[in-house]
């Protein structure tokens, strides 16, 4: 298998070591490197201000070199060097654990390790070696990685009094990972997210569904689809309704997505690595998002109904009943030739007169035009009128028989009571 320890390869010499203001330390290797050998030249130092590893058979032969990784010696609480995937890990005072992790393959402080692409260990004492085999390499890097996510290794501490706040999933503006953003909450306004690259997005609050949840629920608009829940100053849980429909409209199914913002780092690691605690975020999800689809229908139900109640047929225009038998056949013959379930009753004009159309070339007449209104009966025993355009082709004597030119999407429900 290809060792891992030499993916960085660098075109580095005896120049480079001389560089490096280090110590040389030989160490003992429990996997052999690439060159078969189990002893290696190892230097921690600095080159040109970047803090790095050096490992190599000798000091003409070319350094495996691993760099300081500020963020996970910072998620860790150990000074931690790495390169191309392979972290540099501090087993005791004299000794390193060296790994490439495979599942998840995420970086210190985002997961638990279960597999690796390579282990290796090292040891100024040689001793440590013999007892040592990689079972035990792999098992140590498991429960270091284990201790990061559930034992609070390396966490910040908490500033609930300020605004920053840790992500579960850091890929947050074009494709950009971020470790830490700011969320400025003015309470029943606005929320503010705010990135470190200058990005920033804001949300505006939801005064009727923050009531009916019992939530405080911002909304980023653009028929964007995002929300951001505010559960408390500490914990913000971000919603996108990815199914085509608003809060309010849709149900929380497969394909909506969230994210979990915490100014605690250890509840996000915690979250990371619990499937229970990701099921119970998106369990509120779905409460939440039922509830608010259910208010908005009984809302919308109850509003309609008023409507129904108050609403009346469109003023009559022109009036000649003749052309007005014409349009109710015409209205029919549209809704038989589209199968409406709906009963056409009559049709009328409400526009005041005809509008002539022509040939846009020759101007000569081809006909005229005329809004009017289709009534019909519906199956839920409640009437409706759709409105529409009727029309009579010029033959150069006279007009034809009136057609449905077209109609306007969606009817208009009303009591047939006020049919007549």
């Amino acid at each position: 298998m290809k060792n891992y320890l030499h993916i960085l390869v660098l075109i580095l010499n005896l120049s480079f070591f001389n560089q490096f203001y280090a110590q040389d330390q030989m160490v003992y290797l429990l996997e052999p490197s690439r060159d078969g050998k189990k002893q290696q030249i190892l230097q921690i130092g600095e080159n040109n201000g970047v803090k790095l590893l050096a490992m190599a058979s000798c000091k003409q032969c070319m350094p495996a070199v691993y760099t300081y990784n500020p963020d996970a010696s910072k998620a860790s609480g150990k000074t931690i060097y790495g390169t191309s995937g392979i972290y540099v890990i501090p087993y005791d005072e004299n000794s390193y654990v060296s790994v490439a992790p495979k599942t998840p393959a995420v970086a210190i402080g985002e997961g638990i390790w279960e597999t690796f692409l390579y282990a290796n260990f090292f040891s100024a004492d040689k001793a440590k070696i013999a007892s040592m085999n990689k079972k035990k390499v792999e098992d140590w890097a498991i429960d270091f990685s284990k201790q990061i996510m559930t034992g609070g290794v390396g966490a910040e501490p908490v500033d609930s009094e300020g605004n920053l706040y840790y992500p579960a999933a850091k890929e947050l503006h074009n494709g950009v990972s971020f470790n830490s953003v700011n969320i400025d909450i003015k309470k029943g306004k606005e929320l503010l997210l705010k990135l470190s690259n200058g990005h920033s997005e804001r949300y505006s609050f939801m005064a009727e569904l923050s009531k009916v949840l019992g939530i405080d629920v911002y909304d980023v608009g653009g028929n964007r689809r995002e929300y951001m829940f505010v559960e408390s100053l500490l914990s913000v849980i971000w919603a996108k309704y990815s199914s085509g429909s608003d809060l309010g409209k849709s149900t929380w199914g497969t394909y909506e997505t969230f994210n979990y913002f915490h100014k605690d780092q250890k509840v996000i690691r915690n979250l990371l690595v619990s499937k229970e605690t990701q099921d119970k975020i998106d369990a509120k999800l779905e409460d939440w998002s039922l509830k608010a689809k259910e208010y908005t229908e009984k809302t919308y139900a109850a509003k309609e109904a008023e409507a129904i109640k108050n609403r009346r047929l469109p003023v009559k225009g022109f009036s000649n009943s003749a052309l007005e038998k014409q349009a109710t056949l015409a209205a029919k013959s549209w809704a038989s030739q589209y199968r409406w379930e709906e009963t056409i009753i009559k049709a009328y004009f409400t526009g005041n007169d005809w509008s002539i159309y022509r040939n846009t070339l020759t101007g000569v007449q081809l006909g005229r035009r005329i809004s009017g209104v289709i009534i019909m009966k519906r199956k839920d025993g409640k009437c409706s009128f759709q409105y529409a355009t009727f029309a009579q082709q010029y033959n150069g004597n006279g007009y034809q028989k009136v057609f449905t030119e077209g109609i306007v999407r969606g009817q208009n429900v009303l009591e047939c009571t006020y049919v007549k």
